[in-house]
């Protein structure tokens, strides 16, 4: 019995000393990312008074640099391609929690599918795995059901098959990032097609519940840290939906303010100006950040 309690002793030992060394390849990974914005947020390193959030639509068509260069107040661009309501949520709460609080946070919606079902976006769990040697990702994963209580003490319970990627990974043409966060593009999709359509009508009965909830929870955020929030509606390559304004404006509070983009200029009409149907391209992004630069003044004027 001794010898078999020995060997179930030594088994465990060897096992857990070969678990730490697995505790390497979590502490490489974050060096092997090309985006490190989510670990600069952990590590407060995003002191702005000017945060962008939102998907690809941020992250495209809002330059944060030239936002920073015209009103002479610090800016940085979080918006991450793919990402919804809940995983914008997320990075507020990161930001708040330890960086110094921004005075403006502009939200870039997602037009209809913002609070409804949609495959393209969500919560950016991809983002979180190569920081799992942080203890507050780990724990936001354990939450969201992504990890086990093992890995509080197991390397491998905590590990993500991209931990084991070795080799630093590169830019591509559409996740290329500039230092001030923004990816805006400088060519056309080209398998696009580019009829002009119409506005699509917004139907509250595909909202989902969950959505709503980050939406009201985002907002509370904004107000309880004294944070201007402002919610952007960014250019589609087809009629503006008045419909989904008017829902959007109906599920925030009073404080909350908006800005849709200037309808009645040609050049959202014009494909040259636009990546593909949802996205500009950077010199129609330009354009865009410039009238949020005007909106940005005004508000800036009576406060």
């Amino acid at each position: 019995m001794k010898t078999f309690l020995k060997k179930i002793f030594v088994f465990i030992f060897i096992f857990f000393l070969i678990d730490k060394i697995f505790y390497i390849f979590i502490f490489m990974a974050p060096s092997k990312e090309v985006d490190r914005r989510l670990e600069k947020l952990i590590n407060g390193k995003i002191n702005k008074d000017i945060i962008i959030l939102g998907s690809s639509r941020g992250a495209r068509n809002v330059i944060a640099k030239q936002i920073q260069d015209s009103l002479g107040v610090s800016t940085y661009n979080l918006s991450y391609p793919g990402s919804n309501i809940e995983f914008h949520k997320f990075l507020l709460e990161t930001l708040i929690k330890f960086n110094k609080k921004p005075k403006y946070v502009l939200l870039v919606v997602d037009d209809i599918a913002e609070l409804s079902p949609s495959n393209a976006i969500v919560f950016r769990f991809d983002r979180l795995y190569p920081l799992v040697k942080y203890d507050y990702i780990n724990n936001e994963l354990i939450k969201r059901g992504e990890s086990g209580l093992l890995s509080y003490v197991m390397a491998l319970a905590r590990m993500k098959r991209n931990n084991l990627y070795i080799w630093k990974k590169h830019f591509s043409r559409l996740d290329t990032i500039l230092e001030c966060g923004s990816m805006p593009l400088s060519f056309q999709k080209k398998t696009e097609t580019w009829d002009y359509q119409k506005s699509i009508a917004y139907n509250i009965r595909d909202e989902i519940p969950q959505k709503l909830e980050a939406y009201s929870e985002f907002q509370k955020l904004c107000i309880e840290n004294k944070i201007n929030l402002i919610v952007i509606f960014p250019p589609n390559y087809r009629k503006f939906s008045v419909s989904f304004e008017k829902r959007m404006k109906e599920l925030s509070d009073r404080h909350v303010s908006f800005y849709v983009y200037d309808t009645l200029n040609n050049v959202y009409k014009d494909k040259a100006f636009f990546y593909d149907r949802g996205h500009l391209q950077k010199k129609g992004a330009v354009i865009f950040t410039n009238e949020i630069i005007k909106m940005l003044k005004a508000q800036m004027d009576n406060n």
